[in-house]
């Protein structure tokens, strides 16, 4: 007698980042690691590991990337040790989504930078993050796509299309690497 097994079908861990570009060889602040996704984003997904990763509440973080802003961390004991979260999101959608943080040093530049130009912090925050940031990276952040060529890219990668979001990762946190080297493994 033969017994038939049934092939259970596990649903697929959802994928965060297809690309992935290493820029932390560079001086601190523009030490980052670019994490881009060709494929339409799990928005959900997304929040989620971000909320964990960085420590910001997964309400505010669903609400951060789905209309872009700023989110301030809150002090501690009347000192505030922690900068802030940003997510930029172009309305024309010539430039994809982009989220990242400024330590505390960076956080207060912006807050200068606003006041002094009487601009929005989350403007004055995207200016002092892709200020800081390499020369090389500066240049391909002004190219469609970060300059990839698609013709020598993997299929799976190729096939979404356009980025359509750009994570600059600076802390790794455990939570998120062991997520980041599962996916890539498989």
């Amino acid at each position: 007698m033969f017994k038939i097994k049934k092939r259970i079908e596990r649903p697929k861990p959802p994928v965060l980042y297809n690309v992935i570009e290493d820029y932390s060889e560079f001086d601190a602040p523009g030490n980052v690691t670019v994490c881009a996704m060709t494929l339409p984003e799990d928005v959900a997904t997304h929040a989620k590991i971000l909320s964990e990763s960085y420590e910001v509440p997964l309400e505010e973080m669903a609400s951060l990337l789905a209309a872009g802003g700023v989110y301030v961390y809150p002090q501690v004991g009347g000192v505030l040790t922690r900068g802030l979260f940003a997510c930029r999101i172009d309305t024309t959608g010539s430039v994809p989504k982009q989220t990242w943080v400024l330590d505390l040093m960076q956080f207060a530049e912006s807050e200068q930078l606003a006041r002094a130009r009487a601009c929005s912090l989350a403007e004055a925050a995207s200016e002092v993050f892709h200020r800081t940031l390499p020369d090389e990276l500066k240049k391909k952040l002004e190219q469609k796509n970060l300059g990839l060529d698609y013709r020598t890219l993997d299929r799976a990668v190729a096939k979404g299309g356009d980025i359509k979001y750009i994570d600059f990762r600076k802390d790794w946190s455990p939570h998120f690497k062991r997520l980041c080297i599962c996916r890539m493994e498989d």
